[in-house]
Formats: C-alpha cells, sequence, structure tokens
C-alpha cells in the first residue's frame, strides 16, 4: 500500500497556486529557491502536480523551464 498524501498535498498546492495566477491575472512568478537564488517567471504558466513551466524571458523567445515544488522556499505572486 503506498502513501497518497503527498500526491493529494501536491495538487492542492497546484490547485490553489492555479486559482491565485487565475484571480490575480498573473503573468509574472517570483520563487525563493532551497538553493537561495531567486527567480523571476514569466508568460503563461503551467502548473502540474509537482511542478510549473514557465517561459525564462518575457518575450516569446524565452525558452521554456521547469522548476519543482520541492526546491520552492517561497512563492511570490
Amino acid at each position: 500500500m503506498t502513501d497518497a498524501k503527498p500526491d493529494v498535498l501536491g495538487q492542492s498546492l497546484a490547485d490553489l497556486i492555479v486559482a491565485q495566477i487565475a484571480q490575480r491575472n498573473a503573468n509574472e512568478l517570483r520563487a525563493i529557491l532551497s538553493t537561495g537564488n531567486e527567480i523571476t517567471m514569466h508568460g503563461k504558466f503551467t502548473v502540474g502536480r509537482d511542478f510549473i513551466i514557465y517561459r525564462t524571458a518575457k518575450d516569446d523567445s524565452g525558452k521554456w523551464a521547469m522548476t519543482p515544488f520541492a526546491h520552492i522556499v517561497q512563492l511570490i505572486i
């Protein structure tokens, strides 16, 4: 038997983030990572159960990147 709590927690976190993005019409998120680095995420976000996919630049020429929730200490929407 496996423990489903991490999956439920991850999905709940994803749902909260998606709701906040929609409510605020956000196209930029900032995150402080466990490494101490701060990143800025741009564009229309794809929020999965365990990660956020985003563009690394403000324009359409930006490359896609993925940041797992496990690496995010603080998310600023």
